[in-house]
């Protein structure tokens, strides 16, 4: 982590370094961050405009198709909150009170208006949405595979937000954390709080980026296309590894900071649109690759360990490790067990890659025994990784999740190995929340 850290402090200084920008420089970046940003936080939160559908609202104040007005409205309306972040980051004189927080739900909403909900019994019901108003009725979530997570109740609702604004003010004027650190703890604190009715997440990433605009550097984008990875992060936050969430967010803030380095620069800051990006991607793997398309060979998957695919092995054992206290006994068995390379995971990999003329899948199952946590008995818990090696491709995939299904010239790369064992852990932990019946 400390190289990433001198990584983000290079890229603020050397942004800090061209400042002025030139009014061109400075107008055409701010174009691109303001539609990243609205389009992205919002669409993440189900808003349906297209990229096109969103700059034509925003740029020219006209609008096109088939959408709800809260749809329109909402994306104007955060659009007002990112210029208000703005003005406040950008004046040192004062510093962001629970009052302006408040005040940013109330632009972002805009107005007030029902919402379909649930009564503490299961109950479909109705809600009035007042922006600004902190939640006057628990509004925890109901979980994909059954349960409920718990955000904080309604009357700690107050004391908590003064708590973590009382936080954010010092750390503010001493920093003690780095930044991706700072706005990790502040993103996941307060969707913890979940102060609101509505507009919690877009709420934390403008937060997020108040910080880091009052810090010197540029906004982060959290694009709709990484929502999992973006999502996996927090739940791991949850589980008490704030170490994704971090290293997520730092992510994106390197991205911004490159691209603000570039507008400075005046070199140019266009992408390709998402069509292009993906119409890339279906021409190289129906085209490109099938001048390149390797079958699987002895060396073909040697090379396929050592990049990457053998870090993964590691890794989630290692990941697995941190389920163990929960149970009173922990367990890796490999399948097919091959007695020359022991019980070792990566090492039994290793030594069937020699059977690499025909397909072949290695298991290693992960064993808990005897939940030892508040659960109305003390279950036991197992989960596969399976990797599947067929003629020209392999898939990877942990308890009922596919985690990756790719040709061999797809490999998973290192800095990509982490990222695939956090999804499996997250995916490891929801399960045994639920087993535990202990969601929240």
């Amino acid at each position: 982590m400390h190289t990433e850290i001198q990584s983000l402090d290079a890229l603020r200084d050397e942004w800090q370094a061209l400042q002025p920008l030139t009014a061109e420089n400075e107008a055409r970046l701010w174009k691109k961050l303001r539609l990243e940003w609205n389009y992205h936080s919002n669409h993440i939160e189900g808003n349906t405009l297209t990229y096109g559908e969103t700059e034509l609202l925003l740029l020219h104040d006209r609008t096109t198709g088939n959408h709800s007005h809260r749809e329109y409205l909402e994306m104007k309306a955060h659009d007002v909150g990112i210029e208000h972040v703005r003005t406040i980051a950008a004046d040192h004189g004062r510093v962001i009170t629970e009052g302006d927080i408040r005040d940013l739900n109330k632009i972002i909403l805009k107005e007030s208006f029902w919402k379909a909900a649930e009564t503490p019994d299961g109950q479909s019901t109705r809600k009035e949405i007042i922006p600004g108003q902190y939640k006057t009725t628990p509004n925890n979530v109901r979980l994909p595979g059954g349960g409920t997570f718990l955000f904080a109740s309604v009357e700690d609702t107050p004391p908590r937000m003064s708590a973590l604004v009382a936080w954010l003010q010092q750390e503010l004027a001493s920093p003690t954390l780095p930044i991706a650190a700072c706005v990790a703890k502040l993103h996941h604190d307060f969707v913890l709080i979940h102060p609101f009715d509505d507009g919690n997440g877009r709420v934390a990433r403008l937060l997020v980026n108040y910080v880091l605009m009052r810090r010197g550097y540029l906004p982060l984008i959290v694009p709709t296309g990484e929502k999992e990875d973006y999502l996996t992060a927090l739940r791991l936050a949850d589980a008490g590894e704030l170490s994704s969430l971090m290293s997520y967010l730092q992510r994106r803030l390197e991205w911004s900071m490159q691209l603000g380095i570039k507008a400075a620069r005046g070199e140019s800051i266009e992408e390709p649109s998402d069509l292009e990006k993906e119409i890339a991607i279906f021409v190289r793997n129906q085209t490109g690759s099938l001048d390149k398309v390797k079958k699987r060979s002895e060396q073909v998957l040697r090379e396929l360990i050592d990049l990457g695919l053998g870090k993964f092995v590691d890794n989630l054992g290692e990941k697995f490790g941190k389920l163990a206290p929960l149970f009173a006994d922990y367990s890796v068995q490999v399948q097919p067990r091959v007695s020359a390379a022991g019980s070792n995971p990566l090492s039994t990999l290793k030594f069937m890659v020699q059977n690499a003329d025909r397909d072949f899948i290695f298991i290693a199952q992960h064993s808990f025994h005897s939940f030892r946590g508040q659960a109305l008995d003390h279950f036991d818990f197992n989960i596969e990784a399976r990797i599947t090696f067929s003629e020209f491709r392999y898939t990877i995939k942990v308890g009922n999740m596919l985690l990756i299904d790719r040709l061999y010239t797809e490999p998973v790369l290192p800095d990509e190995a982490e990222a695939l064992a956090n999804k499996a852990l997250a995916h490891a932990f929801a399960e045994i929340k639920k087993r535990s019946g202990s969601e929240g």
